[in-house]
């Protein structure tokens, strides 16, 4: 498998006026290049919106693309080993240098220096370059914290998207129910996370459906197996097509003994010549380590035939889908993997007539996920003794109608009642609440 790509320089500051820290992702989608609509899929693929709840490292740019000279596989689909070929490209230090790179400002004369992790965790500048003074990490409770909170959470999403035609569609769906069943480890939460998906539709969601009605049996897959089957053979009879993306979760390997490496031997503010030359030469120390996979699938079928989107061209109607594509993957790594779970702020205490309170809004909605059944807690992050904490605050659901702000959403007739402001509202009835608390799922 030929893998051809570019280095890019990766940064942004964080716009964010509530001061928590947020998880940072890097998106780097792959193309097949003999793949149907091979062209439009590359121009999805280079425009697909990034998650705006994370740090972006792409600075704004166009995403970086890894192109394959090949025409994407169901039965790769189904392979879960299939990441090693991922690894291969991920295990040489580029990448995880480029991190390393972002959260330091590395200049090949200057050297490093802190401003980033000043800017964005909240950190006093003076204190983390008297820590940095010391050469170690062991006992610093600022740059352990950083390291935690901020550059230790920095992914790497590798999205495989693959376009199925009318004919392939029941091959695809059929390598879902079975990859369901090889990674699904905890039936109850990945049935009940597939069965969540706000983008498929039509028989898609019978599929899914199925697949969290499962959740709830005492038997296993194969007991539904007839009733699949029935499903996935009625995607014969819709017209359209689907995008299918198999997403692959990285994450910077920055532990102790990694950070006490680079802490030690390589982080210099002063141009040292000698450091500098050993960092860019450490093709050991820095890697990125996978987390997991899950496929995802969104077809264009039903509801996407109606309203305006019928009228768009298909490169168009295929961007729409894999941007929801890519959504529903990222609610479903995030179900499955907690360390993958991004906070929310609260932007607004909802009270009623009497002032009571009865809520808090949170910009989020059926872009994340978000589904009535749902548990979330909202928290507080303190800081204490140098280090950041989040204590529960209150249990709460949400509360219909939930927000459509997935892409393009006005594109189909999917969802007619929308709040009367951004956001969802979350039920509470606690008091002493205020904006910028955070909102994360359970």
């Amino acid at each position: 498998m030929a893998l051809t790509m570019a280095m890019g320089a990766m940064a942004q500051n964080v716009t964010s006026t509530t001061g928590y820290h947020r998880s940072t992702l890097f998106v780097m989608p792959v193309v097949h290049s003999q793949d149907s609509f091979a062209n439009e899929i590359l121009y999805a693929a280079e425009n697909l919106p990034f998650p705006n709840r994370y740090n972006d490292m792409r600075k704004g740019k166009t995403a970086q693309v890894i192109r394959l000279n090949d025409k994407s596989s169901y039965k790769a689909i189904k392979d879960t080993a299939r990441h090693t070929k991922y690894d291969e490209l991920l295990s040489t230090d580029a990448m995880a240098k480029e991190v390393i790179k972002y959260w330091f400002n590395f200049d090949e004369k200057a050297g490093f220096n802190t401003d980033r992790l000043t800017e964005e965790g909240m950190y006093d500048a003076s204190e983390l370059k008297k820590e940095l003074a010391q050469g170690t990490i062991n006992g610093v409770v600022n740059l352990a914290d950083a390291g935690d909170e901020l550059i230790g959470k920095t992914f790497i999403l590798v999205n495989d998207i693959g376009y199925i035609n009318h004919a392939e569609r029941a091959a695809y769906a059929s390598a879902v129910c079975d990859v369901i069943a090889d990674v699904g480890k905890n039936m109850q939460s990945v049935g009940e996370e597939l069965s969540n998906t706000n983008t498929g539709v039509g028989a898609l969601d019978a599929v899914f459906g199925l697949v969290g009605a499962a959740s709830s049996l005492a038997g296993s897959f194969a007991e539904l197996g007839a009733d699949l089957t029935k499903a996935t053979n009625e995607l014969l009879d819709i017209k359209g097509f689907a995008v299918c993306e198999a997403t692959y979760l990285y994450q910077l390997d920055w532990n102790e003994e990694v950070q006490n490496t680079f802490y030690s031997k390589y982080y210099n503010e002063n141009g040292d010549a000698a450091k500098i030359k050993a960092f860019l030469a450490d093709n050991t120390t820095f890697k990125m380590k996978y987390i997991g996979m899950m496929p995802t699938t969104t077809n264009n079928a039903t509801a996407f035939n109606a309203g305006s989107y019928s009228k768009m061209d298909q490169s168009n109607q295929i961007l729409i889908t894999c941007t929801r594509t890519m959504d529903d993957a990222i609610n479903t790594l995030q179900a499955r993997f907690p360390e993958f779970r991004v906070y929310t702020p609260v932007t607004d205490i909802v009270t009623n007539a009497k002032g009571k309170t009865t809520g808090v809004r949170a910009e989020i909605g059926l872009k994340e996920g978000v589904a009535a059944k749902k548990k979330y807690v909202i928290r507080e992050m303190v800081f204490k003794n140098g280090k950041t904490e989040y204590k529960d605050v209150v249990n709460v659901k949400a509360v219909t109608p939930i927000w459509d702000n997935r892409y393009a959403a006005e594109a189909d007739q999917a969802s007619s009642e929308q709040p009367e402001q951004p956001g969802t509202v979350f039920k509470t009835n606690k008091n002493n609440l205020y904006k910028g608390l955070l909102l994360i799922e359970k």
